[in-house]
This record gives C-alpha cells, sequence and structure tokens, in this order.
C-alpha cells in the first residue's frame, strides 16, 4: 500500500514538477510526516483532549472546561497544518525559486494565524471571569461593560494578527499603524466624554465607593443613589428630584460616603448664664459628661465635654460625642434625648440656660475698690502691669502658645 503511494507521489511529481529531483526517500519522507502528523492528531491528542476533558468534569469551576474548548480545535489544526509544512519542507525545493523561504513564510504566518486565533477564542475565558465578578453589583453596568470589553478585545487582537500578518509577508504596517493612530485621535476627540464616562465606570466597577441605596455627596449631588449606568449614575436628592451623575465626573471628584460610616457625630454648645460661678460650671459638665456615659445610644469610648468660651451673653460648654447608629432617624432621637437629659438636669441642678442679655450699668464715678481685687491677684501672681512690655512680648510669636485656640 506505502509502496504503491509513494509511486504514485513520484509519478506525480515527476511529471507535473519536472524540474524537482523527487527521489523515493524523499518522498517516503513526506508521506511518513503525514502519516504522522494524522496519527498524532487522531490518537496523541485527541488522547490528551479526552483525558483533560475528564479531569475538568471533576472540578466545580467552569474555567477550566472553558480553557479546554479554546485549545481543542486549534490545537487539532496546529497539529495538522505544521506537519503537512514539513512534509512539504522534505521535498526537494532547491530548484524552485524562493521554494524553502515560501515554506518558511508560511510556517511563521501560520504561527501567528493560530495563536491570533487561539487569543481571540480565550476572550470567552475573560468575559466568563468578568461577568462573575460584575455579577456581584446589581448595576447596569454588568450588562454593557462586558459586551464592550468583549468587543474591544476582538478587535484588538485582530489588529495584532494583521500587523504581524503583514510583516511576515514582506509588508510595511506602519502605514496601516498611522492610519489607525490618526483614526484614533480623532475619534477619541469626538467621543472625549464618552470615553472619560467609560474609564468611569470602570473605575467605579473597581474600586466601588458606593453601592445602590447609598446616601452619597459629590460637588452639587447629594441624595440616595438608585442606580448606577453605563454613562451615568442617577441620585435621588432629598427633595425627590432625580440627577444624573455623569460617571466621568464621579470617578475625577470627591465622592462622600455617609452610609460607610461607623458612627455619625453630635456637636452643639450649651450657653449657660454669667452668673453662674465656677462650681457650678464644673457641676454643669459633670452632669453632661454622667450623661453620656450612661446613654445606650452615645459611645463612650471617645467624646469630649469642656467649657470652652467666653460668649457675650453666656458661657459655652461644647458637647463633641458619636452616637452608636448611623441611621438619621435613630440618631436625631438620640441627639434629642441627650439635650432634653441636659435641660432637666441643669433646671435640677439650679444651672440657668443662658439668652441674649444686656446688662446696664447706672452710675457717675468709679468705685474707688473696684480694682482692689485685680490688685492682690496680681500681686500674688507676681505679674508686671507694664502694658508697653506686655504688648511688646504678645506681639512676638515665639512667645505665644501654638495649641492655645481654635475647637480641637
Amino acid at each position: 500500500m506505502y509502496a504503491s503511494m509513494i509511486t504514485v507521489l513520484h509519478d506525480f511529481f515527476s511529471h507535473n514538477l519536472p524540474y524537482m529531483d523527487l527521489t523515493r526517500g524523499a518522498a517516503l519522507g513526506s508521506v511518513g510526516i503525514l502519516l504522522f502528523s494524522y496519527a498524532l492528531r487522531k490518537y496523541i491528542v485527541e488522547g490528551f483532549l479526552h483525558i483533560m476533558g475528564r479531569l475538568a468534569a471533576r472540578t466545580d469551576t467552569e474555567v477550566d472546561d472553558l480553557l479546554l474548548e479554546v485549545i481543542r480545535v486549534p490545537l487539532r489544526v496546529t497539529v495538522v497544518y505544521f506537519g503537512i509544512l514539513i512534509a512539504i519542507a522534505l521535498l526537494p525545493l532547491e530548484r524552485y525559486p524562493r521554494g524553502e523561504e515560501t515554506v518558511f513564510v508560511l510556517f511563521r504566518l501560520g504561527a501567528v494565524i493560530i495563536l491570533s486565533w487561539t487569543a481571540i477564542r480565550s476572550i470567552k475565558v475573560v468575559t466568563y471571569l468578568l461577568r462573575r465578578i460584575t455579577s456581584r453589583s446589581d448595576t447596569l453596568i454588568d450588562d454593557k461593560l462586558v459586551p464592550f470589553v468583549d468587543q474591544i478585545l476582538r478587535i484588538l487582537f485582530i489588529v495584532i494578527g494583521v500587523v504581524m500578518s503583514m510583516q511576515e509577508l514582506g509588508y510595511n504596517p506602519s502605514g496601516l499603524l498611522a492610519g489607525l493612530g490618526l483614526g484614533g485621535l480623532a475619534f477619541a476627540l469626538a467621543a472625549k466624554d464618552t470615553l472619560s464616562n467609560f474609564f468611569g465606570s470602570i473605575m467605579l466597577l473597581t474600586d466601588k465607593p458606593f453601592a445602590v441605596g447609598d446616601w452619597i455627596k459629590v460637588t452639587d449631588a447629594e441624595g440616595t443613589v438608585e442606580q448606577i449606568g453605563f454613562r451615568s449614575t442617577q441620585v435621588r436628592l432629598f427633595d425627590k428630584s432625580l440627577v444624573q451623575v455623569p460617571n466621568g465626573k464621579l470617578a475625577s471628584e470627591a465622592i462622600r460616603n455617609f452610609n460607610r460610616r461607623d458612627r455619625r457625630r453630635i456637636y452643639f454648645h450649651v450657653g449657660i448664664t454669667y452668673a453662674t460661678t465656677p462650681l457650678m460650671m464644673k457641676t454643669a459638665i459633670t452632669i453632661v459628661k454622667q450623661l453620656i456615659e450612661d446613654h445606650e445610644g452615645i459611645r463612650n469610648d471617645f467624646y469630649l465635654v469642656n467649657f470652652n468660651e467666653f460668649k457675650d451673653s453666656s458661657l459655652s460648654i461644647m458637647i463633641y460625642c458619636f452616637t452608636t447608629t448611623v441611621v438619621w432617624g435613630e440618631y436625631l432621637d438620640t441627639q434629642q434625648d441627650l439635650m432634653l437629659s441636659i435641660m432637666e438636669k441643669f433646671e435640677e441642678a439650679g444651672i440657668s440656660m443662658a439668652f441674649p442679655t444686656m446688662t446696664v450699668h447706672m452710675g457717675k464715678d468709679t468705685p474707688p475698690d473696684v480694682e482692689e481685687k485685680a490688685r492682690i491677684m496680681l500681686d500674688k501672681m507676681g505679674a508686671d502691669v507694664d502694658a508697653e512690655t506686655t504688648y511688646r512680648r504678645a506681639s512676638e510669636p515665639l512667645d505665644l502658645d501654638a495649641d492655645s485656640g481654635g475647637e480641637g
């Protein structure tokens, strides 16, 4: 059988290609390579794919099944294609101009085409993994971004394959690349906002600064996120109007996500009258601290209660603490409960809450002993009452306490 096949091959090349000096050894080698490539594809490759398929079926993930499906057909074609090229390369091609060079070009060109084909087929694995990642969030980006990425990758791999094929065929792809560059530049300028929103959507997908239902604030919009789209995000404002914020703007602006807090701040001042004595002031501060310590809705790991300012009509006590809840309604109830408790306890202790007042003193002359207590205090402190020295020293930055001002 093999002898007759070799004879037929020898007679065919002798009659149709008279300048080819085909020997029986070369014909036998070519036929052997063809038979070997057939056997390799039929038994070795198919057996390998069968074993790998059985192993992939035992796993829970579908990634290995997809990878096996990606390489199945290209692997078969690779064995057959390169088997044919090697069989042709064994023939005596020396008499034909550029015969050997053509075989090598076909070898490299086939490698480029098969690799590009395999890369395009492998996109399904990337899209599968991307769908698994995006399916964790209920957004429209899942439905629109994955097909877009799929098309972009296909176009990219096709362009790379065409450029590499042109190089193997001896063409200079610089003109094609320059045209693609100019076209891409024109497209980018025309669709600048669209591309900005697209990349903003990718950043929102990867960074996840907020989710549907979160209370956020960005530039002029503050409200609840209702929908995260491919181009924009819909935010329901507190007046119940709906605003669409472009994702490109969200990606470039600072976003405040109030739902990511683990507590809410209570910060206000209580003013008491100037008739309050130091002992009453200490009592007021102690009352507020005790109320914070005993309140279940207020965190007692950190809080501040301090007499911090002499105002025009009151002595100010600063109250700074945090609630255990982040829900706005519960936060308001906790703050209200604390304020009512302060009013009740202050009334019980005889501490009067202040309101804007003005005291008018009617008199012609200043009593001679009005400064007596001040002089006694200055004598005890050993203070210098020289006004010039005092103001000069106070104006020097090195003598000023840098931490004396502010609310901390």
